[in-house]
């Protein structure tokens, strides 16, 4: 083997090197981009409102844990504001600005879990209705409608019946 095939080999092997390398680099930065990662904002903003949960589950004086909601309109962050996106344990849908503690946060001693959590809140919420409106069912299910409500940019009933946790729970209302 002489010096030039050598030196043409060790040319060729380095041009690879610096091809893989770009490849590299390129695959890095590409799922590095800061644009692709949440900002320490957002992610402060979904940990404040898990924490808020947190403390309205095991508040027994408040149905805030049924009532409260993200406070915002683009959940995933990807841009698109009142999509309909799967939250939770159980992926229910829901829409970007009405992403209640009881789709997201597990309250099992109090709510359980699942549909029944959801379930059980909205009880507890036309109880509490009722005895406000002296058992008047049409001012409570007003109530209960003002406070598990959606954008009207956003359509629920895209989402199948069978998954609908809303037409399924909710819109039996209070009576």
């Amino acid at each position: 083997m002489g010096k030039g095939q050598a030196s043409l080999e060790m040319v060729v092997g380095l041009i690879i090197l610096l091809v893989v390398a770009g490849v590299v680099i390129s695959l890095v930065i590409y799922y590095i981009n800061p644009q692709k990662m949440p900002s320490p904002g957002e992610q402060l903003s979904i940990r404040t409102f898990l924490t808020n949960c947190e403390t309205y589950c095991h508040d027994m004086s408040t149905n805030k844990f049924c009532t409260y909601y993200y406070p915002g309109n683009d959940w995933d962050k990807n841009g698109l504001k009142y999509e309909i996106v799967k939250v939770g344990k159980y992926e229910w849908p829901t829409c970007e600005d009405r992403v209640y503690c009881f789709l997201v946060y597990p309250c099992d001693d109090r709510f359980g879990s699942g549909l029944s959590a959801i379930e059980k809140c909205r009880q507890v919420l036309c109880q509490t209705y009722l005895e406000k409106y002296g058992g008047n069912a049409t001012l409570a299910n007003q109530s209960l409608f003002d406070n598990i409500n959606f954008s009207p940019k956003c359509n629920l009933d895209e989402v199948d019946d069978a998954d609908n946790w809303y037409k399924n729970v909710f819109t039996k209302g209070c009576g």
